[in-house]
């Protein structure tokens, strides 16, 4: 994950209503009056698409950013048991699966990319 995409998600979780468990929701009607509530995005294509947008990114699909995440905990040395919890998998080698190694050239692409998307 960059530092940016880290940055936007810390700010956005940091700034939300108290009432609300997700750090991406909206307000939308209920189906039954009609009245609106708070809850989450039901449609992550969708809000994937306008993020990306805003961005100026190209689009990408939400799932990439799990395993950015895992990847990224692991290279701090998080255990992978914690790794696991945090995303919610019943078996450890389905974790295993979304940890990537990066190597040092990766790294330092990503560090490129941030430079570029700064300005």
């Amino acid at each position: 994950m960059t530092n940016k995409v880290y940055e936007i998600l810390t700010r956005r979780l940091q700034t939300k209503e108290n009432d609300i468990d997700y750090v991406f929701w909206h307000y939308y009607p209920k189906k039954i009056n009609g009245n609106a509530i708070k809850g989450p995005y039901k449609n992550r294509s969708k809000i994937m698409k306008t993020l990306c947008k805003k961005a100026n990114a190209p689009y990408f699909r939400f799932h990439p950013i799990r395993h950015a995440g895992a990847t990224s905990l692991d290279h701090q040395n998080v255990p992978i048991s914690s790794i696991q919890k945090l995303l919610g998998h019943e078996n450890r080698s389905t974790t295993e699966i979304y940890i990537h190694s990066s190597d040092s050239k990766t790294i330092e692409a990503i560090k490129e990319f941030e430079k570029i998307n700064e300005n």
